[in-house]
């Protein structure tokens, strides 16, 4: 799981909420009404379609037609119950319609045993179906940038945390175990140039080197491998990676991972971001002053301290190491300029050198580290060489060097390969694109230190591991609903299965991933996609300051396009959840008759669990949705 910040507040005097989206249970009297769930999006012309209806109770069959405003085009019948969903939907029916391939738009509509109709969406080509939301994904990074270099015609964005030009190094903060600030914060350096970038999620403002590096990773290999595709693409995967590259000094080998802190200390004495909520250009204006409002308590939040990875000098943690090395190398294959791809494959080649092999320990992600608890590291390392040797073939590395970086890659493939997966493709394992790049370094290179049977062999692992998990799930997604983060886990899966089989991998698992993107964008038990802008149905009332203070509140007009949340996560976590002064109130949709016992979603600015957009989320539903488009999948 992600961070938790607001649960954090109430030690810190915030006023706390509760926001408990329990079962509504339907009456024997009055059972709750059947729903049809579809990709509120649409479905590629020549792939698998299913819709699900909803229904109280059992029946024998569940009769169907897809609909356009012109007559019906489709009839079917199902008797394929999936499973029960909760008290209220004790049967699911899956409604498969592929033999439907005109282009056009639909809706399917129940006949029996009662009726009820499916929002709209289309049926196309990938292009029609996904380049508009690529578009989205790459506004909502334009819209979440910090510094001078803003879009102001993106949630009238205006120039924020001009202090971070010249910011100050700090050693690395402790906390304890409810995260509140220990001690003192103890300058050790500076000023630094860290303005710019990207904030990290929506409801805070700090960056953080972890969550930049894959978002940026995944954005610049897109842009690589969709040329001229997109028109605004390119540009903002350059701003991240410009950012990226204020954080690693190759001179005094030190990799700054963070700027700003969330969370103070439990007296107030220290204040954090997470203390506030305004648009971030307010953070350059706070009169810090004895007597001011909010006074020396938030002196950190008007100059963030930046907080290194490791001392200068010192190794750099894997995980972080690895990201930035594919970053900077992955950079060097786009850029336009010989002399500048250059410069960015010598960045890959120093910060790659530095990483931390041997006894590593707990991984450096942020501060605190249980906001981003992560464990694995070895996919970075993967990631981090492929990308070196692809950057090698694109400079026109000597054959010598490429032949030694491929069998570095090849060296971490196996040992990721070794220790077996727990998880899937996101921001916690980065192995399943990994693997793709090394197959693509591999045969350009006509050079195979490893099989590339047997990378794909472990990419089919993993989406099979996301198949065995959605046995017992009545919508089939690949990871644990409620435990871990739904909606870009199933982007994952479907990223995984789209460069499996773009590298030669079969189509076995083609309708298991179509199900993954189908349940992120609308097929799912609560009917709702959980990407802004995409399909009918979508968050209204972010966790997101900039969207809440700078946005509409009806999911029309000036909404921040692109942002890509959570989705349902465990009822848990919707406990005693924290308001802060200047949010705008604000609640759309009725949830909680579609929640279980392990999962709930709830539509509410203070539900972080289900709607704080964040820059990993949007990353992997632009890539996603970029594969998508292109075919691929």
């Amino acid at each position: 799981m992600r961070r938790a910040w607001l649960m954090l507040l109430a030690a810190a005097g915030v006023t706390l909420a509760t926001v408990v989206p329990a079962v509504a249970p339907a009456s024997a009297a009055a059972l709750a009404p059947p729903q049809v769930r579809v990709n509120q999006v649409g479905y590629p012309a020549g792939g698998p379609k299913v819709a699900f209806a909803m229904l109280p109770r059992t029946v024998p069959r569940v009769r169907f037609e897809v609909v356009t405003p012109h007559g019906v085009v489709y009839r079917g019948v199902s008797a394929d119950d999936v499973g029960a969903w909760n008290a209220n939907y004790q049967a699911v029916y899956r409604l498969s319609f592929s033999g439907l391939r005109l282009p056009g738009q639909y809706r399917v509509r129940l006949l029996s045993p009662a009726a009820a109709a499916s929002p709209g969406f289309i049926i196309g080509d990938g292009f029609q179906l996904y380049q508009q939301l690529v578009d989205n994904s790459v506004r909502y990074f334009t819209s979440e940038r910090d510094g001078p270099d803003v879009v102001s015609s993106v949630l009238s964005r205006q120039p924020a945390n001009l202090t971070d030009e010249k910011a100050y190094v700090y050693a690395d903060p402790r906390y304890d175990s409810n995260d509140n600030l220990l001690g003192t914060l103890k300058k050790t350096g500076g000023p630094v140039d860290v303005s710019g970038g990207w904030f990290d999620a929506g409801g805070g403002y700090e960056k953080f080197a972890y969550t930049a590096g894959y978002a940026d990773a995944l954005m610049l290999l897109a842009a690589r491998d969709f040329p001229n595709s997109y028109d605004m693409l390119q540009q903002e995967a350059a701003f991240g990676l410009q950012w990226i590259t204020k954080l690693w000094d190759p001179a005094r080998k030190v990799l700054y991972a963070q700027v700003g802190i969330g969370t103070g200390n439990a007296s107030n004495t220290i204040q954090g971001d997470y203390n506030f909520w305004f648009l971030p250009q307010h953070e350059d204006r706070m009169n810090i002053k004895p007597g001011g409002n909010p006074g020396p308590s938030a002196y950190y939040v008007k100059y963030r301290p930046v907080f290194p990875a490791a001392p200068p000098g010192q190794k750099v943690p894997p995980n972080l190491a690895g990201r930035f090395a594919a970053d900077f190398a992955l950079g060097a294959q786009v850029a336009g300029d010989p002399a500048e791809a250059a410069h960015l494959l010598s960045l890959a080649r120093g910060v790659y050198a530095m990483a931390k092999t041997s006894h590593v320990g707990q991984l450096v992600t942020v501060f605190p580290h249980d906001f981003y608890p992560a464990t694995q590291w070895k996919s970075d390392m993967l990631w981090g060489a492929a990308e070196i040797a692809l950057a090698d073939e694109a400079t026109g590395a000597a054959a010598g060097r490429l032949r030694a970086d491929l069998s570095v890659a090849a060296r971490w493939a196996r040992a990721y390969m070794a220790q077996g997966h727990d998880d899937t493709f996101n921001l916690y394992d980065t192995g399943a694109v990994a693997e793709a790049e090394l197959i693509q370094a591999m045969r350009q290179a006509g050079d195979f230190p490893v099989s590339t049977r047997t990378l794909l062999a472990d990419m089919a692992a993993q989406l099979r591991a996301g198949q065995a998990q959605a046995k017992g799930d009545p919508f089939a997604l690949g990871t644990q609903l409620g435990d871990s983060d739904a909606s870009p886990h199933a982007f994952g899966l479907y990223i995984t299965d789209a460069l499996y089989q773009k590298y030669g991998g079969s189509g076995q698992f083609a309708s298991f991933a179509q199900q993954q993107l189908n349940f992120a964008l609308g097929a799912n038990g609560w009917g709702t996609s959980f990407v802004v802008g995409a399909g009918t149905v979508f968050p209204h009332c972010m966790q997101s300051e900039i969207a809440n203070l700078a946005g509409s509140l009806t999911g029309t007009g000036n909404i921040q396009l692109g942002a890509t949340t959570d989705g349902p996560s465990s009822p848990d976590n919707f406990v005693g959840l924290s308001t802060v002064d200047g949010m705008r109130a604000c609640s759309a949709g009725h949830f909680a008759p579609f929640n279980t016992k392990t999962a709930a979603y709830e539509d509410n600015v203070l539900s972080w669990p289900s709607v704080e957009p964040a820059d990993d989320y949007t990353a992997n539903s632009l890539m996603a949705f970029a594969l998508g488009a292109a075919g691929l999948g």
